[in-house]
């Protein structure tokens, strides 16, 4: 098939920013897609019309990914062997969700108010909550390392790896839906601060808007988006290796062993990510 082709997971190792324009062209078809249908759950057949296409390429993904248990490992990335094995499809993942997030705040952008808020209304409403979880909570710690805002924020991002375990390991792809929900969010968080720039200055607010937006999230998001991506390669190819019944190899036990390491590492990425966002600046 046309798409299978052009899906390759080797391909997508070798050139990982084919994946990103790929993922670009899935979200601005699934865009197109739920216009036509004209549904009242548009924000939900976006995001499925985003997965759907989706599924089959992780999968094959995970699949290579864990027959290359067979090969040597490659040197140590910041002393991890294990790191090193999968850094390469760990940043395939990346271009994906930057692709999918490029998308998202491209179109939430460019599209006629009406219908952008028609297809975004589930995420706009998620940052809402948020927003209201956040707010006024840590008025009386205005100090440098807000403990409490840690705690809060480090509980509900494992609450959130802990969903990607499950999906990850009882449907091999199915943390692709959280990964591409989250895109979404952060698509449309960054799409906001973009469009109030733009109306303060409709020479530069554009840029300077997304610029603001990417640059804020981007020194604890990068950690969380590690920890989930990790998260969902690790039980990826623990998935594949049982589906495959090799667990009465020797190789499912490095299988295994490598699957705990990542989410050892996802844990520490969510950690150091928690800390930054809550470190520097007063509650």
């Amino acid at each position: 098939m046309v798409l299978e082709s052009l899906l390759d997971p080797e391909s997508a190792r070798r050139s990982p920013l084919k994946i990103t324009v790929l993922s670009f062209v899935f979200v601005s078809l699934a865009v197109f897609a739920t216009l036509f249908l004209a549904s009242r759950e548009s924000s939900f057949l976006l995001v499925l019309f985003v997965v759907v296409p989706s599924i089959p390429f992780v999968l094959n993904l995970f699949s290579l990914e864990e027959s290359r248990f067979y090969k040597p490992n490659p040197p140590r990335v910041v002393g991890s062997r294990t790191l090193a094995h999968h850094l390469p499809t760990i940043v395939v993942l990346l271009a994906y969700f930057a692709g999918i997030t490029a998308g998202f705040t491209f179109w939430f952008l460019v599209l006629p108010s009406g219908d952008s808020a028609s297809l975004f209304s589930l995420q706009v409403t998620e940052l809402e909550s948020v927003r209201s979880v956040f707010q006024g909570k840590f008025v009386d710690e205005p100090l440098f390392f807000n403990l409490a805002a840690f705690e809060l924020i480090f509980t509900h991002n494992l609450q959130v790896l802990a969903l990607v375990v499950a999906l990850s390991l009882l449907y091999g792809a199915g943390a692709v839906f959280v990964l591409v929900w989250n895109s979404s969010v952060i698509s449309v968080f960054l799409g906001l601060i973009a469009a109030a720039a733009l109306k303060l200055d409709p020479a530069n607010g554009l840029l300077s808007g997304l610029g603001y937006g990417v640059f804020g999230i981007l020194p604890h998001g990068v950690f969380e988006l590690l920890a989930y991506l990790s998260t969902a390669l690790a039980c990826g190819i623990l998935s594949q290796a049982l589906v495959r019944r090799e667990y009465s190899k020797p190789a499912f036990v490095q299988v295994a062993y490598d699957s705990v390491k990542l989410l050892a590492w996802a844990i520490l990425f969510l950690a150091l990510g928690a800390l930054i966002e809550c470190t520097g600046v007063p509650a």
